[in-house]
């Protein structure tokens, strides 16, 4: 029996969006057309895949036991067009990079700057989050990440480091202690659901009792708190560095490790003449970025 890509992939999108409604929106196709094509699998396969109900659509077994392979084959299908793109050699379409929220605000915002000088035809998409992306199945082009990759399929394009410390607005800072401590600062950090983002767990491990003065699922609005003078954050020596915040750092005592990072992306996708092109755009920034942090 053959079952083509479409019917592969349609399956798919069902089976990770537990929902007719979400597949079609996400394959660019009616619902009918969803529903059609998995109705045609199933009569085909002899078997029911989904169990439709107000919850959704629910996998049976039958369909579980089918998802390994259909995301192999969407990973497969990934790579040949990736391998189509690879011998175009126009620097132009979309590329895009996941990284957390806090690397994409202060790194590649800007850096979305200098793309669209120096390659005009190109159009950055940043996706921010927490949860990694799957780079072999085209989820995103290129990736920024805290934690170096282990999977196979995926290359380190570049790995970078950067000073970390404990920033306050201005008038904030002036008003603590002499010999200030962990405990005596008003800590601005995560909320529900991303408790377990750092530095929220060094925070609880370091402070008894732990209660954040402010705390936020969203990145940008703990900056806005923060250069409001509401508390202090823990952030890299790169993000402090502007004028306009006028943040400065808050002596603890203690030296902190630098953080990591790491460039990421599958080895299917380095050789597309755009992605290389951007990754080697992004490493130049980010380097020269930490150079000028470090002065």
């Amino acid at each position: 029996m053959q079952i083509s890509w479409d019917d592969a992939q349609t399956f798919l999108a069902v089976s990770e969006q537990r929902s007719f409604s979400s597949a079609a929106r996400i394959l660019g196709v009616g619902q009918p057309t969803v529903s059609r094509r998995i109705a045609n699998l199933e009569a085909r396969m002899g078997t029911q895949l989904f169990r439709r109900g107000r919850q959704g659509a629910e996998p049976t077994d039958a369909a579980l036991r089918l998802v390994p392979a259909a995301e192999q084959m969407a990973r497969w299908a990934t790579e040949f067009v990736l391998g189509a793109q690879a011998h175009d050699a126009t620097i132009s379409g979309s590329v895009r990079i996941a990284a957390p929220p806090g690397i994409a605000v202060e790194q590649l915002a800007p850096f979305a700057a200098t793309v669209r000088a120096r390659y005009p035809d190109v159009i950055l998409e940043v996706i921010a989050g927490i949860e990694h992306l799957d780079l072999t199945r085209g989820a995103a082009d290129l990736a920024l990440r805290t934690r170096a990759p282990n999977e196979p399929e995926l290359i380190t394009l570049m790995k970078a480091r950067s000073g970390v410390g404990v920033y306050a607005q201005r008038r904030y800072a002036e008003n603590l202690p002499a010999q200030c401590t962990w405990s005596d600062i008003d800590w601005i950090t995560w909320c529900a659901p991303f408790e377990s983002v750092a530095p929220r767990p060094v925070l609880e491990r370091l402070i008894p009792g732990f209660q954040p003065v402010f705390a936020s699922d969203d990145y940008l609005v703990q900056k806005s708190a923060l250069r409001a003078g509401l508390g202090a954050m823990i952030i890299s020596t790169s993000e402090a560095s502007r004028p306009e915040d006028d943040l400065v750092a808050i002596d603890l005592g203690i030296g902190m490790p630098d953080s990591e990072f790491y460039l990421v992306c599958a080895k299917s996708t380095q050789m597309v003449p755009r992605i290389r092109a951007i990754a080697r755009l992004l490493t130049t920034h980010i380097e020269n970025l930490y150079t000028s942090a470090a002065r």
